[in-house]
């Protein structure tokens, strides 16, 4: 049984595939300007080293000119040696000696037009020799066009809009040089016609070769900017997860994790802040607020809460953590312990100016903190930090002992 194919939709496969080079060519303006600057270095170094072996192949004419043309052999030695190959050299060692100065002041497309210019005098000087010459093999003397096409669009690989100029006028000389010198005997007008086919063919191929390989680099370019981009976009997301690990994730506080680091580096500085202080406030019944109003309630109390304490701290120097729980430490630098005991009866007070009701509190009838405050004369070794926080925790212990919602302080820790 024979299975019924839809009919292949050639105009619009040639319609898609128009689109998707098209689309590929087109970029944004910034897009391609990024493209050209990017680029610019390695095409001019391409343009250099091509167009200084070009002087070679190019003069190497004057072997085939010599048994082709010794009519006008003299005006090929002329523009070959004394004008040509003077002007090429010239803008090589432009390139080559000043690449820099050129990069920095000179557009891109330049390098591109002068290139491409040399090798529209270079197919004007072979012109001009057909042209001139009674030598009867002129009929097929444009033939030596072809290296040309194929020198300039898939050897130097100008730039498309360049390698298309350039092809427009190697096949304008192409039909215009036998059509005006039409009426020159030659045995060899028979593949005059051959000849230009020929060229014409060569022409779209090494055009086409040379779009498909502008396509290429313009399509590993964008593909390394996206490489970047995302490079760029991960490097982000791995700072901000970083920086996530070292918040806590309900009040946007610093996390224990940072706070060990940020104690570690107090240890580490070379230069000692003085007497440190620490303030352990704790959540005055919040288990019963919990209870009572439920969790949902309870977190948004403890943001409430961390909200407040930042505003009490604020202006002051050192690191505001969540603890765990319903738990939070201040840790301040440079701080006496009557600085820190009138810091945390500030907070006490701010909290309460929140008024946030707790019906389940025998405290107070809104949501209170209590505090313990400690301070040493100077941080010395990892265990005056734990001796800090130990001090504090007794300090909250003992105004929870004396009815909470206040801060008390311990006694001055001595350093070791």
């Amino acid at each position: 049984m024979l299975t019924r194919l839809p009919p292949v939709a050639f105009l619009q496969g040639v319609r898609d595939q128009a689109a998707g080079l098209l689309a590929g060519w087109r970029m944004a303006p910034d897009v391609r300007e990024r493209f050209v600057q990017a680029t610019a270095a390695a095409r001019l170094r391409r343009l250099v080293v091509t167009g200084a072996s070009s002087v070679l192949m190019f003069n190497l004419f004057l072997l085939s000119d010599r048994e082709v043309v010794p009519d006008v052999f003299e005006l090929a030695v002329i523009t070959h040696l004394f004008v040509l190959t003077p002007v090429i050299l010239t803008l090589v060692g432009i390139g080559y000696f000043f690449e820099r100065w050129w990069l920095a002041r000179m557009p891109p497309w330049l390098a591109e037009l002068n290139a491409a210019l040399g090798t529209m005098l270079v197919a004007a000087s072979l012109g001009l020799v057909m042209w001139r010459t009674h030598s009867p093999f002129w009929a097929v003397y444009h033939s030596g066009l072809l290296p040309l096409l194929v020198f300039s669009n898939l050897v130097q690989r100008l730039r498309f809009q360049f390698a298309l100029m350039v092809t427009l006028f190697v096949l304008g000389l192409c039909f215009a040089i036998p059509l005006a010198v039409g009426d020159r005997p030659s045995p060899y007008l028979n593949l005059t016609a051959p000849v230009t086919m020929l060229m014409v063919m060569v022409a779209l191929y090494t055009l086409m070769s040379n779009f498909n390989l502008e396509m290429d680099d313009r399509r590993a370019f964008l593909q390394a900017e996206r490489a970047r981009s995302l490079r760029g976009q991960l490097e982000q997301t791995q700072v901000h997860l970083r920086a996530m690990a070292r918040l806590d994730a309900l009040t946007g506080l610093p996390n224990r994790r940072q706070l060990d680091d940020y104690l570690l580096s107090l240890l580490e500085g070379d230069t000692r802040p003085g007497p440190t202080a620490v303030l352990l406030i704790d959540v005055d019944h919040f288990k019963a607020f919990n209870d009572r109003y439920g969790h949902p309630a309870g977190d948004q109390c403890l943001r409430l809460v961390a909200s407040g304490l930042q505003v009490a701290m604020s202006g002051m120097p050192g690191l505001l953590a969540r603890w765990g729980g319903e738990e939070f430490v201040a840790v301040l630098p440079g701080t006496d312990g009557a600085t820190a005991r009138h810091l945390g009866e500030q907070m006490c007070r701010m909290v309460q100016a929140l008024a946030m009701r707790h019906e389940a509190s025998p405290t107070a009838q809104h949501v209170s903190v209590s505090c313990g405050a400690a301070c040493i004369e100077r941080m010395a070794r990892p265990q005056d930090s734990e001796l800090l926080l130990q001090m504090a925790d007794r300090a909250l212990y003992t105004a929870k002992d004396q009815g909470r919602n206040r801060c008390v302080a311990a006694g001055l820790v001595q350093a070791a």
